[in-house]
């Protein structure tokens, strides 16, 4: 049974495992030891200084619309008054006293709304629901989404604000107006990697300790103890040779997960998303200003079915002048052998930052993009794409969390994972409830996060294709440079 006197290893420093630590160290745990082969006291979470989790990012989607999933709704909503309380005590912070590069400035979750489009002018049966459940369960937060093409919405999202008014009407005249949607004023986008930064903060405040970089913070392997017909894990072996010992090791590693608990990979799987970036010139204020939080929504945009369907959207500029974009209607997988156990196989994250790197994007995915955003923001064809990324997502059978004991190891293995590409909102408050399953005190989310694998004829959100699937790597036709360093947008959309 874990108690506030285990000591307890977690393995991964992104969302799961700073938001487990915290809480548990908030709650009296005395040893709690995060091992990460990242640097972040260093590189503090930027994806561009050697960052290559799904955690390591500019900035992430913040939304509480999840239709009939109303555990996932009422998370996200609990998440976001969290959120705001890390919002004031940062402005309320002496610069001295937050890490860098946070400043009191910073707001780590900003309500510039997010619009979910979608092709047609019928609305989709996804957001006709996502509206339904917010009216029935959240009345006041349904308060603050306003439909496309309703006068009585519109007169809504006016009375909030001149700013609302310009957003709601930003995409009227995309596809000669033919989409359908609803303005979400209530959500918004996180700053990723400076809202891991101020969590691991957080968690060093609270007493948890941080093992970093290579080779002593590199997980070499779990130390297992077999007896008989049974085992245990009592700790985990480093790459620098040092054995670190534990009551208790969580493995949150994202889509390493399955790399280090070989059972895990019929539970999640490494799946690789589309993301690409311009950086609008610091010359360019014109377009700096129209892209801004203050007058740009995140958006989404839905369109089609099977292979020619669409999925995807955008951020606003960063103050940097960066701008994201994202697809991840098909996602991919990477198969290579599994690093401890023989004769498996399974998907392996591969990075900028990989042994093999990979500075490209799969081209199926990429014309998707360049079409819509093309069709969206013609002006920003001049700029082109500048930098791209895969990114790598944890799926889980079913897109919930794999959040529980593993079975086999007498409770001495836990796994924390399974974001499923929508994971990071929850950062703030997802450690109260792991913490939960890690005592054994069943709550609501205990029958969803529990231990499950791949069900046979059954459609397990692609687990079930393996290697021979579609979307293996190593059949896809990849995107060329038209010159080192940047993927053209001349060279794409024309």
């Amino acid at each position: 049974m874990t108690t506030p006197e285990s000591r307890v290893i977690i393995v991964g420093g992104g969302v799961f495992g700073l938001s487990t630590a915290l809480y548990l160290a908030r709650d009296g745990y005395k040893n709690v030891t995060i091992f990460d082969r990242c640097e972040f006291d260093k590189n503090h979470y930027n994806p561009a200084n050697g960052c290559d989790g799904a955690s390591a990012d500019i900035n992430k989607i913040f939304r509480a619309t999840y239709g009939s999933q109303s555990h996932n709704q009422d998370l996200a909503l609990e998440a976001r008054d969290v959120w705001l309380e890390w919002n004031r005590a940062i402005k309320e912070s002496r610069p001295s006293d937050l890490p860098f590069p946070l400043t009191p400035e910073d707001k780590l979750l900003t309500l510039c709304g997010v619009y979910h489009l979608a092709d047609g002018k019928e609305m989709i049966g996804r957001y006709v629901e996502n509206l339904n459940v917010m009216e029935k369960t959240a009345p006041s937060f349904r308060d603050l989404q306003f439909i496309k093409d309703s006068p009585q919405d519109e007169d809504r999202a006016k009375a909030l604000g001149p700013e609302w008014e310009k957003k709601y009407h930003l995409f009227d005249k995309f596809r000669n107006g033919r989409t359908n949607g609803f303005l979400d004023a209530g959500s918004g986008i996180t700053l990723a990697d400076k809202a891991c930064t101020y969590a691991r903060h957080l968690c060093e405040q609270a007493g948890v300790k941080f093992i970093l970089g290579r080779p002593h913070g590199e997980l070499d392997q779990l130390i297992i103890n077999k007896s008989g017909s049974s085992k245990r894990v009592s700790g985990i072996k480093t790459r620098d040779g040092q054995s670190h010992f534990a009551d208790l090791v969580i493995v949150a590693c994202g889509p390493w997960s399955s790399s280090v608990i070989p059972e895990a990979h019929r539970s999640v799987e490494a799946t690789m998303g589309t993301v690409m970036f311009i950086d609008i010139p610091a010359d360019r204020q014109d377009l700096r200003q129209r892209f801004h939080p203050d007058r740009f929504p995140v958006w989404r945009f839905i369109e089609g079915e099977g292979e020619a369907a669409y999925e995807g959207g955008g951020f606003p500029v960063t103050k940097e002048g960066r701008l994201k974009f994202g697809f991840r209607a098909r996602k991919f997988t990477n198969f290579q052998d599994h690093p401890t156990q023989q004769n498996l196989r399974i998907s392996t994250p591969r990075t900028k930052y990989s042994p093999e790197p990979i500075d490209t994007v799969p081209l199926y995915g990429l014309q998707l993009m360049k079409r819509v955003i093309g069709g969206l923001f013609p002006e920003l064809t001049e700029i082109g794409f500048t930098d791209s990324r895969l990114c790598w997502y944890t799926d889980s059978v079913d897109n919930e969390f794999v959040i529980d004991y593993v079975p086999g190891y007498s409770d001495s293995l836990f796994i924390c994972t399974g974001g499923s590409g929508h994971g990071f909102k929850f950062l703030p408050i997802l450690g109260k409830y792991v913490k939960n399953q890690l005592e054994r005190k069943p709550d609501r989310f205990t029958p969803i996060w529990k231990w499950r694998t791949v069900e046979e004829g059954k459609n397990c959100n692609g687990l079930e294709e393996g290697e021979a699937g579609p979307r293996e790597m190593s059949r896809l036709q990849l995107a060329k440079r038209k010159y080192p360093g940047a993927i053209s947008f001349f060279f794409f959309f024309f």
